[in-house]
């Protein structure tokens, strides 16, 4: 039986992949910097950036790396912090693995579609950087780059995203807000998807970056609209400009890497999906008092 440990355990993909690893009967440690209720596995809280892994790497066998700062324009408030946690955080981590000679890695990046995005720089630093200790020290790397996950139990205090946002406006009736002409498209696939192809990673090991997502784009005019008739909301859509680090290709989508490498395609279709979701937004729609807000600032006319 593997151990396995999985950083950002109490985040919105952490906390399905931990879930799904006990079910397969693996032994898991969560570490995140916060803790992890309703989940029977060990979670270690602290600072990634100075934590000593050392200390819960012993006879670890694989290691999921999914924690990070997320964001898009809201990153542009924090670039400092989001430097040091995403990239300083993933460096002291290798370091523990190579003393502690845990070699297995498979780390959740983002797709390359936003160049000037503090996100994508701080993803793509860490993907040098596994590639270094790859050709230098014999790691076993897989670098994963998921799409437009979404699913039940997402929050949206420090961050938000497209589709649990549109949810959430929808279910209360509030103007739900674009940026651009919502004819840019997003690649959305459902969190259990991307937990088994997480896991399949973890079984095949694949040399090449594995992208995650159903390799069919959808317009965000189109998801917002379809969202609004599901939720029988009242909500108008409002047009926004564009937030800062979205700058690059409007149409956005898997490149089929994950059905060639994993042999796997999602099995949750979007209405199939979009149901589940907001199936758990609405009996949690109290939960969801504070929503991250733009500020004038955050827009690209505003620069």
């Amino acid at each position: 039986m593997h151990k396995i440990l999985v950083t950002g355990a109490s985040g919105f993909i952490g906390r399905y992949l931990v879930r799904r690893l006990i079910s397969e009967g693996y032994e898991v440690i969560g570490f995140d910097k916060r803790g992890l209720k309703n989940i029977e596995v060990k979670v270690i809280q602290g600072d990634i950036v100075n934590f000593d892994f050392d200390r819960i790497l012993k006879d670890v066998d694989v290691v999921f790396h999914l924690a990070g700062l997320l964001g898009t324009v809201e990153l542009f408030h924090r670039i400092i912090e989001a430097e040091r946690v995403n990239v300083l955080g993933t460096l002291n981590l290798l370091e523990s693995m190579r003393r502690m000679d845990v070699e297995k890695i498979i780390f959740t990046s983002k797709p390359v579609v936003w160049k000037y995005n503090v996100y994508t720089i701080t993803k793509e630093n860490c993907e040098r950087y596994l590639r270094m200790y790859q050709k230098i020290y014999g790691f076993k790397v897989v670098i994963t780059r998921p799409f437009n996950v979404y699913g039940p139990g997402e929050y949206l205090y420090e961050y938000r995203k497209a589709i649990p946002y549109f949810v959430v406006a929808s279910l209360k009736n509030e103007p739900i807000e674009i940026f651009g002409s919502g004819e840019q498209t997003l690649d959305p696939i459902y969190i259990s998807d991307v937990v088994e192809a997480l896991v399949r990673c973890m079984k095949k090991m694949p040399e090449e970056v594995v992208e995650i997502g159903s390799g069919k784009p959808v317009k965000v005019i189109d998801i917002a609209r379809k969202i609004i008739e599901m939720t029988k909301s009242r909500s108008k859509i409002i047009y926004l400009p564009i937030r800062k680090g979205e700058i690059g290709p409007s149409i956005i989508y898997a490149n089929g890497s994950m059905e060639r490498l994993l042999g796997f395609k999602p099995m949750i279709n979007l209405k199939e999906g979009l149901e589940k979701t907001i199936k758990w937004y609405r009996d949690h729609l109290s939960e969801f008092k504070q929503i991250y807000r733009y500020r004038k600032e955050d827009f690209i006319d505003s620069c």
